[in-house]
């Protein structure tokens, strides 16, 4: 299961927040100041100046989103715009109208695809680090044989990666949002099935034409081994995996023998993104102890440094059980 964080481990500048600062990003005006003015009181006085906010289009909404926030999520700002309690001094929604909601669905397509215009450049332009975690990891479970599925929540073109790696063999993966693969622009950029304001379906990934039925549950469910590399596991895409993590951990079969459990690998940045990781698991609801007890879970951090051991002992593992399961055969 590869996430955003798998491509910036090669190198490649994949960010909401990279694609914000480059010149695809379709330039916009920040927010305009609230109008502010005294109201009188009934004795003829003034009462403290109220600030006045005018309704603040999507453009303008992002482009102060990019100003003020560190690290910039482009979907949880569709997310939060497009929802009904949206601060007032935002979008008052009793007031808004039809031609303001147009406004925002065009925008909203023009920074799709100029997304996907961007990811295309990247994958085209930027070499990638064959030393990378990353790429050791694709490499290892490529060699080992044995995983049935790899699934990408990134538009890049894995295979045209794994080359560049090394791997001449053609691997068969899918894309959960879409890709730029080929040139071909189909990716899904929005929210998943949140309660959104009136004239705003056009968010929700399912109402993109190029969304696909996927079978993600039934494939973890019925996985022994499960690698996650790069995924958030944020309020975005929790639902993609919230199921499994709950049945796995609320099941009354207490699974003793390490052979009977399954083996859970993350693989994310540094101990602060491990932190927001489980933080992320326990506002799913997941009782991350009983994760523990019940699979055999661990976490890797790729910054330099970190979990070296860790990663040469997950590596040799799965070369090995590759090679037995293989009968020794190493042409194989």
């Amino acid at each position: 299961m590869i996430g955003n964080g798998f491509d910036l481990d090669l190198g490649l500048p994949t960010k909401f927040s990279d694609f914000a600062k480059s010149e695809y990003w379709p330039k916009a005006k920040k927010i305009d100041d609230p109008i502010k003015f005294p109201t009188r009181t009934a004795h003829g006085g003034f009462n403290a100046i109220t600030p006045i906010y005018p309704t603040v289009l999507l453009e303008h909404y992002l482009e102060d989103k990019l100003d003020k926030e560190l690290w910039f999520d482009l979907e949880k700002c569709l997310l939060d715009y497009a929802s009904p309690n949206v601060s007032k001094e935002i979008v008052d929604p009793s007031q808004e109208d039809e031609s303001d909601i147009k406004k925002n669905i065009a925008y909203y397509d023009m920074v799709r695809d100029a997304l996907g215009q961007y990811i295309a450049d990247v994958q085209n332009s930027h070499p990638i680090n064959s030393n990378s975690v990353a790429g050791k990891t694709l490499q290892t479970i490529i060699k080992n044989g044995f995983f049935r599925h790899i699934c990408s929540f990134n538009y890049t073109n894995l295979n045209r990666i794994a080359k560049q790696l090394g791997i001449s063999k053609e691997i068969n993966y899918y894309h959960i949002h879409g890709s730029v693969a080929d040139n071909n622009n189909s990716i899904i950029l929005g929210v998943h099935e949140a309660e959104l304001r009136e004239g705003y379906d056009r968010f929700r990934k399912t109402q993109s034409e190029y969304y696909t039925f996927h079978n993600l549950y039934t494939e973890l469910d019925n996985a022994n081994e499960i690698v996650f590399f790069g995924l958030s596991f944020g309020e975005i895409d929790y639902s993609y995996f919230n199921l499994f993590f709950k049945n796995l951990v609320s099941s009354s079969h207490y699974a003793e023998a390490e052979k009977d459990k399954k083996r859970i690998t993350i693989f994310t940045k540094d101990n602060d993104s491990r932190h927001a990781v489980l933080s992320s698991l326990r506002k799913m609801g997941i009782d991350v102890q009983r994760l523990f007890a019940q699979s055999i879970f661990q976490i890797i951090c790729t910054a330099e440094g970190l979990d070296g051991n860790v990663f040469c002992d997950f590596c040799k593992r799965l070369n090995e059980n590759g090679f037995k399961r293989f009968g020794g055969k190493k042409e194989q």
